[in-house]
């Protein structure tokens, strides 16, 4: 299992990359989100985001606790799940809003804006995921206002 944890929590290796780890991260959320909503369903998509969720609390802290790290640069799950929220809401091809949700949650993700710098003080799994859920919101709500101005 611990062999596991680590594939999962670095997306097979790619939170190993020596620079923005991250970003790379989120890249791969958007690649996922491509490949579903081209030949797949969101709804897979959204289906394969709960289950990453659901789990990602647990094989993370197996993680955690094998290498004695409280939020190491390589566990990028988290990206990818906080990515992932706003990509939930773009139900076809719109390169301009993939952009503006990338870019909003690097933002939120790296600047920590209240209250995500208090979700990631928490111990555990439960602090590395939850501020990156949270980047994720903020990231949403940034795509909702961008949809609104646009309609107006």
């Amino acid at each position: 299992m611990k062999i596991f944890s680590s594939y999962f929590s670095t997306i097979f290796g790619i939170g190993h990359m020596p620079i923005a780890p991250g970003t790379f991260g989120s890249i791969f959320a958007i690649i996922i989100w491509y490949i579903f909503i081209n030949f797949i369903s969101i709804f897979y998509f959204i289906i394969l985001f709960v289950i990453i969720l659901s789990v990602s609390f647990y094989i993370t802290g197996i993680y955690l606790d094998k290498y004695k790290k409280k939020d190491p640069s390589e566990v990028i799950i988290d990206e990818f799940l906080g990515q992932s929220i706003p990509l939930l809401f773009i139900f076809n091809i719109n390169t301009f809003e993939v952009l503006v949700t990338f870019v909003s949650f690097r933002f939120f993700d790296i600047y920590k804006i209240y209250p995500i710098n208090r979700a990631e003080e928490i111990d555990g799994s439960y602090g590395v995921i939850l501020d990156d859920i949270i980047a994720g919101i903020y990231a949403l709500i940034v795509l909702m206002i961008y949809r609104i101005v646009i309609a107006l």
